[in-house]
């Protein structure tokens, strides 16, 4: 719903808290007249750009993860979780509920009633879109584009074609597993050396985890072709040591979809990926929207979305940034790489819009493989 049907709606007492909040010039005696009040001036451009503008650090860390998720919808569990988010990330002594009064004030959300006539928090639309707008405004104020690049990479549908020649091979060659349940790297580099973007076998241990069953043991981004199709039921791993193409499996190699597996893998990685980088949906959202059709520096891209992130045990916010977001989002077919002089610039192809707009809800379980 948007604004005006919510207010419609709205108990009398929030509608008060409104117009005082804003200062609305109206007859405080006519619901009518206040709800015109309180349109007129909330989605007046100005208004709202200088209302974000005036918000602290915690209140606009709290918008930014109530309007850049796709629900339109939340419980006061929903909304005290991004709260005490904001507070996290911001180190603020602000309390969370404090944030949702100043969003049922500022008409961000509205009272409303769901299943079972249990209470929910309604986002309006239209002010939701234009909010949006205003973030995505400020993000662009803050990174470097270029009209065009010298040269790019697009790996768009490779990494569906390479699950599929994986699954190929498990069916055509025996592919015996080692005690740990890997395959042998004498086999491994037969298999990479048949990908569409092949990749060497990891050459020693190092520390690698947190990001799937096998990433300790195979490069990114066959580790999640095998976590992907281990996940699927469409390979098997017996007891003997052997890896086996399942009945699933072969049904997948002659009926598979491409953009319905496109956006099947690219949610699996959503949610494999999302254990070890908490904002990780809310980081690529931010990534559509400042360079979908746009190329954008790669340095400044980093600056912008570098508070989201936090270093993890092995790595920085930098290898998190580049290796477990950026290279991932390449091999899935979500962005083009290029290059410009000695500089890098990323652009979200209009595929990759598709899939990050068709999957943004932040409350995502995660995927924990064993």
């Amino acid at each position: 719903m948007n604004l005006d049907e919510m207010l419609i709606y709205a108990d009398i007492d929030q509608i008060h808290k409104i117009v005082d909040n804003y200062q609305c010039q109206c007859d405080r005696h006519s619901k009518t007249d206040m709800i015109q009040s309180i349109i007129y001036t909330i989605l007046q451009k100005n208004k709202l750009e200088n209302q974000i503008s005036e918000l602290n650090n915690t209140e606009y860390t709290f918008i930014q993860l109530l309007y850049l998720d796709s629900r339109n919808k939340y419980t006061i569990e929903d909304l005290l979780a991004k709260g005490k988010q904001a507070i996290g990330l911001t180190q603020s002594s602000i309390k969370a509920r404090d944030l949702v009064l100043t969003a049922l004030k500022n008409g961000w959300i509205f009272q409303g009633v769901g299943k079972k006539h249990l209470l929910v928090y309604l986002v309006p639309e239209d002010f939701k879109s234009k909010v949006i707008k205003i973030i995505n405004n400020r993000l662009q104020e803050r990174v470097i584009f270029s009209d065009e690049v010298n040269y790019y990479r697009d790996e768009k549908g490779l990494l569906i074609s390479d699950i599929i020649k994986f699954l190929n091979f498990i069916e055509k060659e025996e592919v015996l597993l080692t005690g740990e349940g890997n395959i042998y790297k004498r086999q491994q580099r037969t298999l990479f050396k048949q990908l569409l973007v092949p990749e060497e076998p990891l050459k020693k241990m190092a520390w690698r985890f947190g990001y799937g069953r096998r990433y300790n043991e195979y490069p990114d981004r066959f580790s999640l072709i095998y976590d992907y199709t281990f996940y699927n039921k469409l390979i098997y791993e017996d007891e003997k040591g052997l890896l086996y193409l399942t009945s699933f499996g072969k049904k997948y190699i002659n009926n598979y979809v491409l953009s319905k597996e496109e956006m099947a893998v690219y949610q699996f990685w959503i949610r494999l990926y999302k254990y070890s980088i908490p904002f990780l949906q809310l980081v690529v959202r931010l990534i559509d929207l400042v360079a979908t059709s746009k190329w954008v520096e790669l340095d400044s891209l980093e600056q912008v979305v570098n508070f989201w992130l936090n270093d993890r045990y092995y790595e920085n916010k930098q290898q998190i940034f580049r290796e477990r977001i950026i290279k991932m989002l390449l091999h899935l077919g979500v962005i083009k790489i290029g290059n410009q002089g000695n500089k890098i610039f990323i652009q979200v192809s209009e595929k990759g819009n598709k899939l990050i707009n068709g999957f943004v809800s932040f409350d995502v379980k995660e995927i924990v493989l064993k």
